[in-house]
């Protein structure tokens, strides 16, 4: 016999749910979905394209202990978001916070017999 059962799971992620209005703050995910192709002959770059998604996340800016400990990997700025969202996040994807676009630097899942959330640490474009 497990020691979770499903029931015991959904129980969660519905309380998880019912308490984002007062723990989230409103996103924009920002879905990856692939490459328009420029012009060399005129100078215009690839264009990436996205497919826009309005969530909730938990977000919190990294504290400066996190930043310090981490070897260079972040630094002061960048974000942590964590996210109820049922499919897996990707490096190439973005999230819109209050207006400034952030890029993926780590992402981790929270699991418990099922993934629960997923965190995501990001930097500033």
């Amino acid at each position: 016999m497990a020691l979770l059962t499903q029931k015991d799971i959904n129980d969660i992620k519905a309380a998880m749910a019912e308490l984002a209005p007062f723990t989230e703050e409103s996103i924009i995910y920002r879905t990856y979905i692939g490459m328009t192709p420029g012009d060399p002959a005129l100078g215009t770059p690839d264009t990436p394209n996205y497919t826009d998604t309005e969530e909730t996340a938990g977000a919190r800016e990294l504290t400066l202990e996190e930043v310090t400990v981490s070897g260079g990997a972040y630094i002061i700025g960048d974000m942590e978001f964590t996210t109820r969202r049922t499919t897996e996040p990707k490096y190439e994807d973005r999230i819109v916070y209050t207006g400034t676009s952030y890029k993926p630097k780590e992402i981790n899942h929270i699991w418990l017999g099922e993934v629960l959330f997923w965190e995501i640490r990001a930097r500033r474009e």
